[in-house]
């Protein structure tokens, strides 16, 4: 049963125990490589907390969901859409055109609190690294706001059916929700989806409304609240130091500081106890004042440092970055979270709908016009936007046409009324040879078969290393096979993939004799079968590397790498292709021997960009291996033997 409660000073100094570790985290401290897992300390107390709340007003009879959802504006919109408003600001400053675009999506995404199902459907191939994502802390508001919008409907339709009725649903959600995230984890130990998705974190935000439901009564005797607020602080402050990223979360792994979390509070429910006196302390209790605002402002601002300075950031830099956020706090705390806090806030309920909603839209309006603008691509003289605009110099179909699904259908390039002649299998490396195959073919009146998933390379029977599609690697693999093989016009099969990203130097992986298998299926059916090597693959993202040469007064034609040195980098990987296709004559081709000119693998050739991202060619840099590929178009008795066995 839940009762009235005064003011607990030591639940703020919970928030505080909950984000120094974040931040610290973030700042790359040394000891606290599990700094993260404060996260799941604040869905434990804004469960407890929303839970009490609402429990006090169904049992009064006041409770209100418009005032309910009033408070929650009221709370969390201020702060948000000013921390949104200037990030947007900045990123229009600092980021490049691609960066500012994938900035944009996420914008809009954490305005209309969905960024946990959107970073979750964008931690992918193609995504930027975490670390230089502005928005990505939002991910936890998310999940929060999702849980505010359905759990107080929930517990008003439940509450008048008793308390054993209402402990025994939230319990039996919380067990649901812990287990799925425990098998998501234990089929595919780097699932996002565990990490992002509400319905897979939802019970840790219930553990704190079991706190605040279940009529649990602690010995009057204070020895016993002190022994279980040391038990909570150490299942909180061990993971902060024990855990790291490699850690498999948050499943099993969250269960510690979720439990920790949930001992503090109920320690302290009859009265402070030992720990709870500790984080009552008034410097404890302002850092966790000022716990919101510090979460929203330092992430960005540490995004934007690394976008600026290099991901790896000094230490004394991350000092002055804490430091930095702590003031940012303290002034939006001040000033923008207080004057909205309470019926009495600067606008009433309707002007304040009214206001969250113009705002919202707003931002979703900055966030439109960054995507449909390319990113502010206007920003730039027209010399620079050139190249900036590479980015998007990519066959528009690839996403599209690119498997995520074992049973995806695949593309038809070139005549779509034509049987196709030639099939491209692989990975995404692969799908990027599909523009310029197509327009080989449609200048041929025929078309070509492209069949590629990401992260799956052209092998038969090989599931990969621990990624969330692995079987679904494994069953296109086989799909795409027996699709080639029953297409009777397909008299060529080309193979490519970003190689050196698989284990190929790993004896025990069986990569090597599952891509011999795809090959041995192939020639027995009768297939011609190339083997592109893989690009020079330059190590930065290219449009921006030759923006940031251009803006220092440097000519692009010059910008990058010696062939040798790609080649020795690479070694161990042209090393394995070669010894492929023993007991089959291949075609093998080198991208590489058109790519590079004179010893140096240049990224920009005659006004072209020749790559979108930091591995994959441009469409303008695949043109121009038209030599290389045009000749598959003619059958293969036309080459003699020196053609199979050769290497162009």
């Amino acid at each position: 049963m839940v009762e009235s409660h005064p003011y607990r000073a030591d639940i703020d100094g919970l928030r505080a125990l909950a984000i120094v570790p974040v931040v610290l985290f973030h700042a790359a401290i040394p000891g606290f490589g599990g700094g993260f897992v404060g996260v799941d300390v604040f869905f434990v107390i804004s469960g407890y907390l929303i839970t009490s709340i609402i429990a006090r007003e169904l049992q009064t009879g006041h409770f209100s969901i418009a005032r309910f959802y009033e408070r929650r504006v009221r709370r969390i919109l201020p702060a948000l859409f000013a921390v949104l408003l200037a990030s947007a600001l900045a990123a229009a400053l600092i980021l490049y055109p691609a960066e500012a675009r994938g900035f944009a999506r996420s914008l809009i995404a954490a305005t209309l609190f969905v960024s946990s199902i959107f970073f979750n459907r964008e931690s992918g191939y193609f995504d930027q690294e975490a670390e230089l994502k502005p928005l990505l802390h939002t991910w936890s508001l998310s999940v929060e706001e999702i849980f505010y919008i359905l759990y107080p409907v929930l517990l008003w339709l439940v509450w008048g059916r008793g308390l054993r009725t209402r402990i025994a649903l939230v319990g039996g959600i919380a067990a649901l929700s812990f287990a799925a995230s425990v098998i998501a984890l234990r089929l595919d130990p780097a699932s996002t989806a565990a990490f992002f998705l509400p319905h897979l974190r939802a019970w840790e935000l219930l553990i704190g409304a079991l706190v605040a439901l279940a009529p649990l009564r602690l010995p009057r005797g204070r020895l016993f609240s002190d022994l279980i607020s040391i038990l909570g602080l150490v299942l909180i402050a061990w993971p902060v130091h024990a855990y790291s990223q490699e850690t498999v979360f948050p499943g099993l792994a969250a269960l510690s500081p979720c439990l920790g979390a949930a001992l503090l509070i109920l320690a302290g429910q009859r009265r402070p106890s030992l720990i709870g006196r500790g984080l009552s302390w008034r410097p404890i209790v302002l850092i966790g004042l000022i716990s919101y605002s510090l979460y929203l402002w330092h992430w960005p601002i540490f995004v934007f440092a690394r976008h600026l300075m290099g991901p790896n950031l000094p230490l004394g830099v991350s000092l002055l970055l804490v430091a930095a956020s702590l003031i940012l706090a303290i002034l939006s705390w001040r000033f923008i979270e207080r004057p909205f806090r309470g019926r009495s806030g600067v606008l009433p309920r309707p002007l304040l709908f009214g206001a969250a909603a113009l705002a919202a839209a707003l931002l979703v309006g900055i966030g439109v016009h960054a995507e449909r603008t390319a990113g502010w691509l206007g920003r730039y003289p027209p010399e620079l936007a050139v190249i900036l605009a590479a980015a998007d110099d990519r066959d528009p179909r690839q996403l599209t046409c690119e498997s995520v699904r074992a049973d995806t259908p695949g593309c038809l390039y070139g005549d779509p009324e034509a049987a196709p002649i030639i099939a491209l299998f692989g990975d995404s490396h692969a799908a990027t040879y599909a523009t310029l195959l197509g327009e080989l073919a449609r200048e041929r009146g025929t078309s070509v078969l492209s069949l590629a998933m990401p992260i799956c390379p052209p092998a038969l029977g090989w599931q990969g290393e621990l990624l969330s599609w692995r079987e679904d690697c494994e069953r296109f693999q086989r799909l795409a096979l027996d699709r080639i093989i029953a297409t009777p016009s397909i008299h060529t099969v080309v193979l490519s993939a970003r190689y050196r990203i698989y284990p190929f130097d790993d004896p025990d992986s069986g990569l090597v004799d599952a891509i011999d298998a795809a090959i041995g299926a192939l020639a027995a059916a009768g297939r011609r079968v190339v083997l592109v090597y893989p690009v020079p693959e330059p190590g930065g993202d290219v449009p921006t590397v030759l923006a940031e040469a251009v803006l220092k007064g440097h000519d692009p034609e010059g910008i990058g790498q010696p062939l040798a040195q790609l080649a020795e980098d690479a070694r161990w990987v042209t090393d394995a292709l070669n010894d492929l296709g023993a007991q089959t004559p291949l075609i093998r081709l080198h991208p590489h021997r058109i790519l590079c000119r004179d010893g140096q693998c240049h990224f920009y050739r005659d006004g072209q960009v020749l790559y979108y991202d930091d591995n994959h060619l441009s469409v303008s840099g695949v043109r121009l291996l038209r030599p290389l590929f045009a000749p598959l178009f003619d059958r293969p008795e036309e080459h003699g033997r020196a053609w199979l066995d050769g290497a162009r």
